[in-house]
């Protein structure tokens, strides 16, 4: 899961020098910090002339307990809401020191998607105007409970909107022990790229399998399953002369670097957009160039070699907006998915597009003719689930810009798609669809708040988290069952074209 764009951190980010590396970029332009990211202060008082809370009150689905049961997988918001909320899941930890202060206390609210999981934060003795942007997620692990929050802070010697290392806070929520860690800073020493950042529990040495959910051990044993890593790229590690890896370790809580092995096939170029890991007993983390490649690294082997992949599609020219807006990758049991969407080739306007869906197996790390074409979906031939819509649904797909394809984590083919009236926060409710590519239907729209998002880059992520969150008293998990979508209510589709069927 990729943070929010701070403008710092990626290989081709301005300033090489010291200097320049302290002076951060300004909070993110996504709508994630607070309204006046736009010039003069005019989306502030656009916020208090129509009369919306800001910062933004947290869903109201989802709390105090959520659902019966945890589903394996959730839509998550990867920044947090301003709210004092306890639940199952909720874990408390002491931040003093360092331009912090008081208690933190972390909750998540997991649903199933397609409605948008989130999570909530709250700072004992901080206000959250002391917070420049929103605590956000930084990673999550791919397949446990362990996630990665920075905690920002506002700099008294700088600028409001300027961020810098030392004010960067970084903290770890545990689902298995609902244990809340906050991390020493990495230091100038450990300059970092937070985009590859990526997190994992360390292999058990008394077993081969990784802790499962709400399972209990015992003494070193279970001390011994807790332990994770965090790794990321130096911060000039496409371009330095050393390029090595910053590595946190939970067992000596302490931060180091290890070499790297570029190899001779490396690309030339590649700009991390999103992290998963593989884990195992190499530790194997995955960084892809959603436009690009994919690059291998295993962390936790002495020397770590890389290994790159070609994505199965490229555009001619890489298009000025990030690739999380019509592409996304994730790890399905032995397989690694992913999905690109283009404009319909045949069919104008521009609203019309093209999804494709590929696979291909973990173990073929450098074999880019292995990748399968799974699936299109033809945007024009979408079919809508009208007895499991939201009544503000608009009656035409073809009126509303649709992005931000995020795969379904089970072993189907749903991806869900945010769709937006346009492409500005605030003014327009949006809408998530749960989209089976081989039915070419939308089997669920369901409404997403609109007003901490601009254009369709951000807005949540898949992850397993909730599989690991401590369930609320009474009730279970759902089970993993490959190939079974979350919607539950009935279905009851209908054919033709979009705009006949929502006529």
């Amino acid at each position: 899961m990729a943070p929010p764009d701070y403008g710092y951190g990626y290989p081709d980010s301005d300033g090489e020098d010291e200097e320049s590396v302290e002076e951060m970029a300004p909070p993110p332009d996504y709508g994630y910090g607070y309204p006046d990211s736009d010039s003069d202060g005019e989306e502030e008082e656009s916020v208090e002339e129509k009369g919306r809370q800001w910062p933004p009150a947290p869903p109201a689905y989802g709390y105090p307990d959520g659902e019966d049961e945890r589903p394996p997988y959730v839509l998550i918001d990867p920044c947090a809401y301003f709210a004092d909320r306890d639940n199952a899941t909720t874990a408390v930890c002491e931040m003093d020191g360092l331009s912090l202060t008081g208690r933190l206390k972390v909750t998540f609210c997991a649903v199933a998607p397609p409605l948008v999981s989130y999570f909530c934060v709250h700072a004992t003795r901080m206000d959250h105007t002391e917070f420049p942007v929103t605590p956000y997620i930084l990673a999550t692990e791919t397949d446990g409970g362990l996630v990665l929050l920075c905690v920002a802070t506002r700099d008294g010697d700088h600028h409001s909107d300027f961020l810098r290392p030392r004010n960067c806070h970084y903290f770890v929520y545990d689902a298995l022990s609902r244990k809340l860690d906050r991390l020493p800073l990495p230091g100038f020493q450990h300059r970092l790229n937070e985009p590859s950042l990526a997190i994992m529990r360390k292999p058990s040495k008394n077993t081969r399998s990784s802790p499962h959910p709400h399972g209990h051990g015992h003494g070193d044993a279970e001390a011994e399953a807790h332990h994770f890593v965090v790794a990321a790229q130096s911060y000039s590690f496409w371009r330095g002369k050393s390029p090595h890896l910053c590595i946190y370790d939970s067992a000596t809580k302490t931060w180091s670097n290890k070499p790297v092995v570029m190899g001779s096939s490396y690309p030339e170029v590649h700009i991390t957009g999103k992290t998963l890991t593989i884990g195992g007993s190499n530790g194997t983390v995955v960084w892809v160039d959603l436009w690009r490649n994919i690059v291998f690294c295993d962390v936790l082997v002495k020397r770590p070699k890389l290994g790159y992949l070609k994505l199965p599609s490229a555009p001619d020219m890489e298009p000025p907006f990030e690739g999380r807006s019509l592409r996304d990758i994730a790890v399905v049991g032995d397989t690694i998915k992913y999905v690109d969407m283009l404009p319909h080739p045949d069919v104008s306007p521009s609203l019309h597009w093209m999804a494709t869906a590929w696979s291909i197996k973990k173990a073929r790390r450098s074999w880019p003719k292995e990748w399968h074409m799974e699936c299109k979906l033809d945007s024009t031939r979408i079919m809508v689930d009208a007895a499991r819509t939201v009544a503000t649904f608009p009656t035409s797909l073809s009126s509303l810009c649709v992005g931000l394809p995020t795969l379904s984590l089970q072993n189907d083919a749903i991806v869900y798609l945010l769709a937006k009236i346009d492409f500005s926060p605030s003014q327009h409710t949006a809408w998530v669809l749960a989209v089976d590519m081989e039915n070419e239907t939308a089997e669920q729209v369901v409404e997403f708040p609109a007003e901490r998002t601009y254009c369709v880059a951000q807005g949540y992520d898949a992850s397993r988290i909730s599989a690991y969150l401590q369930p609320t008293p009474g009730t279970h998990q759902i089970p993993k069952r490959p190939g079974v979508p979350l919607l539950k209510s009935p279905s009851k589709k209908h054919t033709g074209d979009v705009d006949a069927m929502m006529a």
